[in-house]
């Protein structure tokens, strides 16, 4: 298994088909990771995931998954 990618699709603004192609589906995770942008306020209007341990951030969907192709 490779490193893992943890996304809230309630919260980061996100869903695991952003990633097809990216990230493969077993190293997808779903769930709290607890920052949620209302107590996060850096994060508010930013889509954003855990990979590896770290949350990554972007201004948009397309920034975001550009970004974690270049940490895979």
């Amino acid at each position: 298994m490779g490193a893992c990618l943890k996304l809230c699709k309630k919260c980061s603004g996100v869903s695991p088909k952003d990633f097809k192609g990216v990230v493969a589906k077993g190293d997808i995770r779903t769930g709290c990771f607890g920052h949620c942008a209302k107590k996060h306020k850096e994060l508010e209007g930013k889509a954003y995931v855990k990979y590896d341990g770290a949350i990554v951030a972007r201004g948009s969907k397309k920034k975001l998954v550009k970004a974690v192709a270049e940490c895979v």
